[in-house]
């Protein structure tokens, strides 16, 4: 596969340079808005999946379909109907991710049409000021054209309301999420595990004496297995492990009951593949099993894209977002959030286990995102 990265002024001197140097069977990888000697620029990754060479038949192939006399068979007759038909089937089959990829062309193609229709003269500089800030935090203009559309239909002064429509916030407590097991899902690395035992030892400090169950179901994996085994035994955590129907079943009996349940699922690969695991585990139509999708804002935009794929499920429900502190703009909050229409219910930053995560509010998205504030980085009260 080719990749390579063009800038120009707009978007469609952009998409204009990808048709001329890799044609039209480019896909687009993904575009932003960068900074380069003060100016902004549209920055756009587009790929070719197969060379240019490789399109070409092969001469051996070419040759027996001309035949020695040029023909189009041996005999100078075209080719059966059936001979064609046993060729197309047994020709390999497109996979299933070149459709997504298609799809995500089609719609750049789509937003480099609407772009120009963004008007941001119609906004007041303060509004203008802020859209142009989201752009430089990596909102892609799928948001950014949601955020201008809301402000200018409603006729809103600020863009926090429209923000607030598109990053929905819904605390990861007891309160908001009564009765219910909690299990959490993410690429490996990300932080589930960790979050799973913050959350735990504050349900145990919350209501002392209370049941408090950690579980893992990642039955592949020793030495996490084995680390959550140890911290549960040092925190008078009960630990349990799932790996059949019925141990899920279990589990969220004792939810349902009102014990405080969290799950530790997997790392899976390939798009739809939790959906597929919760089917297997009896859990795709489990009434009260909450999933987190759990992630870094350090992950490129394609990346989260193709987590969102993966870990979508039934009982998806959050978005839980991990190692704030070591990233360098929080623009994916607000890209996932309108991709997946999922609230953020939590926000984590730093190993501390007895401390650096929060329970998301509006605010502490908006210092995040407009002032790189993390949580616990200034008073509440005067958030």
């Amino acid at each position: 596969m080719r990749v390579k990265t063009f800038r120009a002024p707009s978007m469609a001197d952009c998409l204009s340079q990808v048709r001329q140097e890799l044609g039209k069977e480019a896909v687009i990888l993904g575009s932003q808005s960068v900074r380069e000697d003060g100016r902004t620029l549209c920055e756009v990754m587009a790929a070719l999946e197969q060379p240019e060479a490789a399109a070409a038949p092969r001469p051996q192939a070419a040759a027996r379909r001309a035949g020695p006399n040029g023909a189009k068979g041996g005999n100078g007759k075209a080719a059966a109907p059936a001979a064609r038909r046993a060729e197309e089937a047994n020709a390999p089959a497109a996979p299933a991710g070149d459709w997504n990829r298609e799809w995500g062309e089609i719609k750049g193609h789509l937003l480099a049409l609407l772009r120009p229709r963004m008007d941001f003269s119609a906004l007041s500089p303060r509004q203008r000021l802020a859209l142009e800030y989201l752009e430089r935090e990596g909102v892609d203009e799928a948001a950014v054209l949601a955020l201008f559309r809301s402000i200018i239909e409603r006729g809103e002064d600020t863009v926090i309301p429209a923000l607030s429509r598109i990053v929905r916030v819904k605390p990861l407590t007891p309160q908001e999420w009564p009765e219910a097991a909690h299990m959490f899902v993410g690429p490996s690395g990300v932080g589930k595990t960790t979050v799973l035992l913050r959350l735990a030892l504050a349900a145990r400090s919350a209501t002392p004496g209370a049941r408090v169950t950690v579980a893992n179901a990642d039955g592949g994996r020793g030495k996490g297995r084995m680390i959550l085994r140890h911290f549960a035994e040092l925190s008078g955590l009960t630990y349990a492990e799932a790996d059949s129907p019925e141990d899920f079943r279990r589990l969220l009996d004792a939810a349902g009951a009102g014990e405080a349940v969290f799950i530790d699922a997997p790392s899976l690969r390939g798009e739809g593949a939790m959906a597929a695991w919760c089917a297997a585990m009896g859990l795709a139509a489990a009434r009260n099993l909450r999933v987190h999708l759990v992630l870094s804002p350090v992950f490129a935009p394609a990346q989260t894209a193709h987590f969102l794929r993966v870990y979508q499920c039934p009982a998806l429900s959050s978005l839980v977002w991990t190692k704030l502190d070591e990233a360098c703009n929080y623009g994916s909050l607000v890209n996932m959030a309108h991709a997946s229409s999922l609230p953020v219910s939590a926000l984590a930053h730093g190993p501390e286990l007895t401390q650096g995560m929060a329970p998301a509010s509006g605010k502490a998205v908006w210092k995040l995102l407009f002032k790189h504030q993390l949580p616990g980085e200034y008073a509440e009260a005067g958030a």
